[in-house]
């Protein structure tokens, strides 16, 4: 029976210099999957929820940050995320950042993943084969200034808006707009500095859309610095 999950990984860079690393990032995305429907049902249609994803880390790697969702303590050393459902045709996205201690040359395992959900269908809950990515040690300088992965690089910078956002909200909410004004506008031009480099028109988007929020954290701003002067 065929996956209703169709996941990819992607690392920032495969090879690494061996006397270690920080923030190596790792994309994590998965696609929906079915088979044998019509496009228009397919687009509707649930085909795997309570996904979960449970990661091994070895003990040479350590996690520095998650981007997309929270983790939990899982069994034994695992790590567990809970990722919800997904729809037929439907993409989505986390980021991890890793520091890696100093390895030997060579190829060595950096982390163990499994998927499990449940089939809406049949109400199973089915487990993917375990997979294992690693990477590539090296003593050679030229990794240190290689460039990193523009997917990867591009997708981590919109999961972290996305937390931005939700983090400026608490901000407003409680009454501190300078702050929420300034992580604002730190997004905003971090995302217009990478849409320029790529031409990126995605990236150009949000970054234009965090510049319109920016306008209106301003005038919220303006209003209360106002009122306390009355």
């Amino acid at each position: 029976m065929q996956a209703s999950i169709q996941p990819v990984f992607t690392w920032s860079q495969e090879r690494i210099f061996a006397g270690g690393a920080r923030n190596i990032a790792l994309l994590v995305e998965w696609k929906g999957i079915t088979q044998n429907e019509p496009q228009r049902k397919q687009s509707r249609k649930v085909v795997a929820r309570e996904i979960e994803l449970r990661i091994w880390l070895e003990s040479h790697v350590r996690l520095s940050g998650c981007h997309g969702c929270e983790i939990e303590a899982g069994e034994g050393r695992s790590l567990l995320l809970k990722l919800g459902k997904i729809h037929a045709g439907q993409r989505k996205f986390i980021g991890f950042e890793f520091i890696l201690s100093p390895m030997a040359v060579g190829k060595h395992d950096a982390l163990w993943l499994q998927w499990q959900y449940k089939q809406p269908s049949v109400e199973r809950i089915r487990e993917l084969p375990v997979q294992k990515l690693g990477l590539e040690y090296t003593r050679h300088t030229d990794v240190l200034t290689v460039s990193h992965s523009f997917h990867v690089e591009k997708h981590l910078e919109l999961l972290k808006t996305a937390k931005v956002l939700e983090e400026v909200m608490v901000l407003q909410s409680t009454g501190r707009q300078t702050c929420a004004y300034d992580k604002l506008r730190t997004q905003a031009d971090q995302l217009l500095l990478l849409a320029t480099r790529s031409g990126d028109m995605q990236l150009l988007k949000e970054a234009e859309t965090l510049y319109k929020q920016l306008d209106s954290v301003h005038k919220a701003h303006s209003k209360a610095a106002g009122e306390n002067e009355v």
